[in-house]
């Protein structure tokens, strides 16, 4: 094995290990200095495996303790350690400023806080949404801001995406909505010199290309490919890059830098086969590389690809080797020592998943085909890193994303051979854009080619299953998959027939695991009023079949089923759903009754009673009675209808009536503060 795998997944191991065992930092350390010392001064009397296994449980060592003292939660003046009310707080603006429809989105690091009228040193990050009838604050910014932050909460619906565990691995615990009366921007500034200029570039070209590309989803597109930022696209259109498989191309990343550098490869090449020209050609493509960083914001996933490139490009002047796999683990390492927490990030993951799987079987694949013409040559080499890239990262993709885009492959040739022409085309629009008449004319053919794009991905979306949905891993079945493809990557190398036989093992693991997935949603029965703002959706199921009863508008809103209940339906293998309407819609199904009071649905026998109006007498006996559209605004008249019978006010009553009832301490479940309701 690679040695510079071996001590990245031995840091990778200590960073993980943290989050189970959370010992005193000073034994590890201490523990640390006395094997490097021991390691320093006995290495040449100890056998070498004895010798590499101390290195590699130094190395776990070292990731454990990075870790820690990476971790800002460990800093006693963490805003998260704070116990005394803050009633105001300073902090600078430390990311770009994200303009949302009714907001200005960023991050600032605290500076100060104020408590008990007194001011003290504080530190962490706030994400602040600032409404937009504000001022918008911009990179560097010091804010004076009254409140204090609230901590992120908590998914209130079962198997959601959980945006607070995404921002604890950004070290972000707290939110805070600012109205134009809740804060003030002072005179002073705080800023990092080159993170400013990165910020100034970035803005000032996203207005180059909102001038020059006039078509607003072509415009959307070519920000999201060369700046890295998709807050002008549009829902659908993301969706649509997602099924056909190519939002890869959104995500400013490996991919992009990887044209850069062929292209730069094949106009500056004739320098790098002259000996005293390679410091040329490697300093021009270096600085057009790091250059293009700058321009994207020195946004995470470009760093990675660059520092990787740089690791890589470096090899010939040096008089090495050209070796991807070193530069491939040696930049992976390299950067988990700069931030542990980068483990964790699903970008990261995916895109060194996709690196390996290009590096270690697109070479392999290639070879099993070959053309004369060189068009189809090159059309089966860009499919081959298509595949072998799809073969490594969908095990995460299903993990992550429940989906696998059906016809990638078709799609991916275009999608590469456009991106040749679009990437190029788009900096020379921003290069340009102060020249009369040029400007304009690569301003358009920018236009028309990521048009052409557009209806290229629109069109494979719309192939009949253009995505297979509903996919999930478990963390284990994560773990099998890929240690299956690895022990298929072994059994070609090394072509030794026990690999076959781990092979077959593994998959039979994994069948059994399947089996007792299947068995479990087969016995299941749950019922889940869910925590959605402003609407009711209530889930019954039996099986891997349920039933959703929902108001109207929430059932003709796919984002919205996509963001509260498509993970639950998944995780849950849920296979057939039937919808109801709790309005009165034409060819209903036929489960609700409507009474006085508002409606009893029976199913699978189970009772559910949505009261929508004052009770005058006591409602059929149910397992959820749920109160909805503010049927009931004071705590007495509740009392006085269902006394301590549990029932559960959802999320379509008023909120100030919920606000008030549960200032009552009435025995009954509020979806608004406790999360869905589950049995």
């Amino acid at each position: 094995m690679n040695t510079l795998l071996r001590f990245t997944l031995a840091l990778v191991a200590g960073i993980v290990l943290s989050d189970f065992y959370a010992f005193s930092p000073r034994p590890v350390l201490i523990s640390c200095a006395a094997l490097f010392v021991f390691l320093l001064a006995f290495s040449s009397k100890l056998n070498r495996s004895l010798l590499g296994s101390l290195w590699l449980l130094l190395a776990v060592g070292l990731g454990w303790t990075n870790r820690y003292l990476t971790t800002q939660t460990n800093d006693p003046a963490h805003l998260s350690n704070i116990t005394t009310d803050v009633q105001a707080y300073e902090a600078a603006v430390v990311a770009p400023v994200e303009i949302r429809r009714k907001t200005y989105k960023t991050e600032v690091s605290l500076l100060r806080i104020k408590t008990n009228n007194q001011w003290q040193a504080a530190s962490g990050r706030v994400l602040v949404y600032v409404a937009k009838t504000a001022t918008e604050p911009s990179y560097g910014a010091v804010l004076l801001i009254r409140g204090a932050p609230k901590l992120v909460p908590a998914p209130q619906n079962p198997d959601q995406f959980d945006y607070r565990k995404f921002l604890t691995y950004r070290q972000i615990f707290h939110q805070h909505y600012l109205r134009n009366t809740d804060f003030v921007i002072t005179n002073q500034t705080q800023t990092v010199w080159y993170k400013a200029a990165a910020y100034h570039l970035s803005k000032w070209s996203d207005a180059q290309l909102k001038r020059l590309v006039p078509w607003p989803r072509e415009y959307a597109v070519t920000k999201a490919m060369v700046l890295g930022l998709r807050d002008e696209m549009d829902p659908e259109l993301v969706q649509a890059y997602s099924v056909a498989g190519a939002v890869h191309v959104l995500s400013v990343s490996g991919f992009h830098i990887a044209i850069f550098v062929y292209i730069l490869g094949k106009i500056l090449g004739f320098l790098e086969k002259r000996k005293h020209w390679r410091w040329v050609y490697l300093g021009a493509t270096l600085g057009i590389m790091w250059f293009y960083a700058v321009l994207t914001g020195l946004s995470a996933p470009v760093i990675r690809s660059a520092l990787m490139f740089t690791l890589l490009l470096l090899a010939q002047p040096l008089g090495r080797k050209k070796n991807t796999e070193n530069a491939l683990f040696g930049s992976a390492l390299v950067l988990l020592i700069l931030d542990p927490m980068l483990i964790y990030s699903v970008s990261f993951q995916l895109s060194y998943a996709a690196l390996a799987g290009i590096i270690f079987w697109q070479p392999f694949l290639y070879q099993t085909i070959s053309f004369q013409q060189k068009w189809a040559d090159w059309v089966w080499g860009i499919t081959a890193v298509a595949l072998t890239a799809q073969l490594a990262t969908f095990p995460l993709g299903v993990y992550y994303f429940n989906q696998f885009p059906v016809y990638f492959w078709l799609l991916n040739p275009v999608v590469v051979g456009l991106a040749f022409v679009q990437l190029p085309l788009a900096l020379a629009t921003i290069a340009f854009s102060q020249v009369p008449f040029l400007a304009d004319i690569l301003g358009w053919a920018t236009t028309f080619t990521t048009w052409l794009l557009n209806q290229a991905v629109v069109s494979i979306e719309a192939l009949p299953h253009a995505r297979l949905a509903g996919l999930a891993f478990s963390t284990l079945e994560l773990v099998l998959v890929y240690a299956l493809i690895g022990t298929l990557l072994l059994l070609i190398y090394h072509r030794n027939r026990r690999w076959l036989w781990v092979m077959a093992m593994l998959s039979l693991v994994l069948c059994r695991i399947q089996l007792l997935e299947n068995e479990q949603y087969d016995n299941q029965k749950t019922m889940v009023a869910h925590a959605v703002p402003y609407q009711t959706a209530v889930s019954l199921v039996a099986g891997q079949h349920a039933l959703l009863i929902a108001d109207t508008a929430f059932l003709n809103n796919n984002r919205a089923f996509d963001f509260y209940l498509d993970d639950f339906y998944t995780q849950r293998g849920i296979r057939q759903t039937t919808r109801v309407a709790l309005e009165n819609v034409p060819n209903n199904p036929p489960l609700l009754r409507r009474f006085s009071f508002g409606q009893l649905l029976v199913w699978q026998n189970k009772k559910v009673v949505f009261i929508e109006q004052p009770v005058a007498a006591l409602p059929p006996i149910a397992d959820l009675v749920l109160v909805r559209k503010s049927a009931y605004r004071h705590a007495n008249d509740l009392l006085k209808s269902f006394g301590n019978q549990v029932i559960v006010l959802d999320n379509s009553n008023k909120y100030y009536i919920l606000e008030n009832l549960q200032k009552e301490g009435l025995p009954y479940y509020f979806t608004n503060t406790q999360g869905a309701w589950v049995r």
